[in-house]
């Protein structure tokens, strides 16, 4: 609790940055130590007179036992950066925040997340796409996040909701919830999630919160899966956090003629993960959750019977595999056929869902 207080002391400077507040937990090694420097300490790690004077102050202590007492009456958990509660991936982003509010039953700083994210007015077309999206993801053990606005944002989590976890980041302090008609779903979230905030309570949804609560997102996810996104769409603003702090892109196609499609189709061409179902996320994860993911899909694949396949097909099917992906190049070298022969093989497995094609033209048998 001393460790948490004395960062949460530090978070309410005002002035104090986050840049500058990681920067003095690293080079005192803890929240407390920095609070037992001295102003000529604090100096010589370049923060300024004033603000090292504020720091030090009994005001400072003050400000943080009352936030420390509000959030108590409020059910808010505040856990610090060094906390083993805090979500392991943040840490990683170029400004952590040093603290963060939590609310919900089943928070696990260690469950895998994927974002999924979008624009406010979706089609019917992206609210479907969505949830089914979150539901399939949830269902195999990941947490969905996204950040509880309306439109896609709220489908990510209602979709998540029917079958796992989800967790919502608010770019307000966590005694508002916004918008208004979410209040129903943000209780929900809580049930079987977690809210976080990186804002001090009493913080009002100010549209300048949003980008930043947009970090967090991204920052504690292993990927970000946009479904629909106009050219100027603030997901867009999630993606380029997340690429800076190199996670996953995901897109899901959408209508060519829809101007929600903009983003996806410009992410795609960019290099985004084309996403049609749940598999097109799971394959682009770390190895170990891939592995646990797929696995009892692999063993129920195995103990299936093989298709009925003759000829081409044949044989090009028994040089694939459900656990790992082979190119192009090695199934034409070790094929005794032609190359024309080989991608009309691939193209009917293709049309006949027995197999997938993976970037790099790599191929795998489909789950």
């Amino acid at each position: 609790m001393n460790q948490t207080k004395a960062a949460l002391r530090m978070f309410l400077v005002r002035g104090l940055g986050l840049r500058s507040a990681n920067n003095l937990i690293r080079h005192f090694k803890h929240p407390e130590a920095v609070l037992e420097a001295n102003r000529d300490e604090l100096e010589a790690q370049g923060i300024p007179p004033e603000i090292a004077d504020d720091l030090l102050s009994s005001k400072s202590a003050q400000r943080a036992e009352q936030e420390w007492a509000k959030a108590e009456e409020l059910g808010v958990k505040i856990v610090d950066i060094l906390d083993p509660v805090y979500p392991p991936l943040l840490r990683e982003i170029f400004d952590p925040p040093i603290v963060l509010y939590l609310r919900g039953k089943k928070w696990e700083p260690d469950l895998p997340q994927v974002a999924i994210v979008g624009t406010r007015r979706p089609t019917g077309y992206g609210i479907n796409c969505a949830e089914r999206l979150a539901e399939d993801l949830a269902a195999r053990g990941l947490a969905v996040t996204s950040g509880l606005a309306r439109g896609l944002d709220a489908a990510a989590h209602r979709g998540a909701l029917r079958a796992g976890v989800t967790y919502a980041v608010f770019g307000s302090g966590l005694d508002f919830v916004y918008p208004k008609e979410n209040r129903k779903l943000a209780d929900l979230v809580e049930e079987n999630g977690a809210v976080i905030s990186e804002f001090p309570l009493g913080t009002p949804p100010s549209p300048q919160n949003f980008p930043i609560r947009n970090r967090i997102i991204a920052g504690m996810s292993l990927g970000v899966a946009v479904v629909e996104a106009a050219e100027y769409s603030g997901s867009l603003i999630t993606v380029r956090l997340a690429l800076e702090s190199g996670r996953e892109i995901f897109a899901v196609p959408g209508n060519i003629t829809s101007p929600n499609s903009f983003g996806p189709h410009v992410l795609i061409r960019q290099g985004a993960k084309l996403v049609s179902n749940w598999q097109d996320v799971v394959e682009e994860l770390p190895h170990p959750i891939r592995e646990r993911i797929f696995a009892p899909l692999v063993a129920q694949m195995q103990a299936a019977p093989e298709p009925k396949l003759d000829g081409a097909e044949a044989k090009v099917w028994k040089l694939l595999s459900l656990q790992e992906a082979i190119s192009i190049d090695t199934l034409l070298a070790k094929l005794p056929m032609s190359t024309s022969e080989v991608y009309s093989a691939l193209l009917a497995l293709e049309i006949s869902e027995y197999v997938r094609q993976l970037p790099g033209k790599k191929y795998i048998r489909r789950l």
